[in-house]
């Protein structure tokens, strides 16, 4: 079975999630005696964040997901957000990393504790509200006040609107691939769910009650989603690549 001719592609280098990256963190009591001054962020969501709550001085690395952000176009790259290199955390002397649950960031997480640096992980649990207690988390981590009620009110006026804007269009079947061979998606409680709902589309995997599920080619095809967006942060994926796949 093929898509139909009709199928739109989208590409884009970053997905608000970009991310994948929002959620409840794993130590929710522990605390620095002084805010951090040295910060490392390993996802493009925890980057936007600290820019808005005018922290962007203290940030000392990124991923190179976060190429798209100039406020950070001199800041320290280190690695891809699927394989940060521990090296060049170390390197870096942070006194605080941001990380997701993400799999290819798991192992470096586990060794930066392991030599006594302070990883602060985000899980993805609630969808879109998680967004919001992520940005208070991170206003009560880095020692700021007043800032964060501010960009989650924006946040949520920015919601409305978009929804406002698409109650009346018509929903297109959307599919977004977070992750390639294996092949995975996003379901029922992630915040790219909700997105998608939003912003007036029908997610082929939102029946899944997985955030991020794998799933097979096949149920993709059977789905025949109009719209595929791939949130690979520049990785080179695009239609070609897509038509080089059997049966797309």
């Amino acid at each position: 079975m093929f898509f139909s001719k009709s199928l739109k592609v989208i590409v884009i280098s970053l997905i608000l999630f970009s991310f994948a990256n929002c959620g409840k963190e794993k130590n929710e009591v522990s605390q620095l005696k002084k805010p951090p001054q040295r910060i490392i962020s390993l996802a493009p969501g925890f980057t936007e964040t600290l820019i808005d709550l005018g922290l962007k001085d203290r940030i000392v690395g990124v991923t190179t997901s976060c190429d798209y952000l100039k406020e950070v176009k001199e800041v320290e790259r280190i690695g891809l957000y699927m394989k940060p290199s521990l090296e060049k955390i170390v390197g870096l002397s942070p006194d605080l990393v941001f990380a997701t649950d993400y799999v290819g960031q798991r192992q470096t997480v586990k060794a930066l504790e392991k030599l006594g640096i302070r990883v602060e992980v985000f899980f993805e649990e609630k969808g879109i509200e998680e967004l919001f207690l992520r940005v208070k988390r991170i206003e009560e981590i880095c020692g700021v006040q007043r800032k964060a009620d501010l960009l989650i009110q924006k946040m949520q006026e920015r919601i409305r609107e978009v929804r406002t804007r698409s109650c009346s269009l018509s929903r297109p079947r959307v599919y977004v691939e977070v992750g390639y061979n294996p092949l995975f998606t996003c379901g029922k409680g992630s915040f790219i769910d909700e997105l998608i709902e939003i912003a007036g589309g029908e997610n082929i995997g939102h029946e899944i009650n997985k955030p991020y599920p794998r799933v097979s080619a096949e149920f993709i095809i059977s789905k025949n989603p109009e719209v595929i967006i791939l949130p690979y942060m520049g990785r080179g994926y695009g239609k070609e690549t897509l038509k080089k796949r059997k049966g797309w």
